[in-house]
């Protein structure tokens, strides 16, 4: 059996859509990383989540970690609607990368680790779009503040890459790393 390292729903209906049988655990490991380049810690962080739980379980452990990069910043969860209003103004008529990280790990030991990159163009919107969007509380545990999925759909103009990468679980690299299970 698959173990999901994760509380994302997102990542859980992707696997459900992919047929994939799988349990949830949520990992319970630090996310404070400083000491590597900005663009590995989506890729960092899903080792560290696979190995928690590959550590209390025997079964394969599947991680994953997503982070929007603007300008050279990792835009996370926003703590509030303040951070979410600033996020997506940053965002506005603006590219911007989507990175995550998936590894799979069983008995303590990476077995794959990778990361999936798409490129989102967002459109020019306003204040009141924005102020909108976040009245939906759609933002409150998305990376970047949105949900390419829902109703942040609006924002974006374009896509280049994965989009189930930016909804948190790059299909084509999971499937890659699943491959790993014997």
């Amino acid at each position: 059996m698959l173990i999901l390292a994760s509380k994302s729903p997102r990542r859980a209906q992707i696997l459900e859509q992919l047929g994939i049988e799988f349990t949830i655990e949520p990992p319970c490991c630090n996310e404070n990383i400083s000491d590597i380049p900005i663009e590995d810690i989506p890729k960092e962080l899903a080792k560290r989540k696979a190995l928690d739980v590959s550590a209390r379980f025997p079964d394969y452990t599947l991680g994953s970690d997503t982070l929007v990069f603007c300008e050279n910043t990792a835009l996370s969860k926003p703590k509030n609607e303040k951070e979410a209003f600033e996020m997506l103004k940053k965002l506005r008529n603006k590219a911007h990368k989507v990175i995550s990280g998936v590894a799979l790990c069983k008995n303590n030991e990476v077995l794959f680790a990778g990361d999936s990159q798409t490129e989102v163009r967002f459109r020019d919107y306003s204040d009141l779009e924005i102020l909108n969007y976040i009245a939906t509380m759609e933002y409150a545990d998305k990376a970047g503040a949105y949900g390419a999925q829902g109703k942040g759909a609006r924002f974006i103009e374009s896509i280049n890459g994965c989009f189930y990468n930016v909804m948190g679980l790059p299909i084509a690299l999971a499937l890659e790393a699943l491959g790993k299970i014997k």
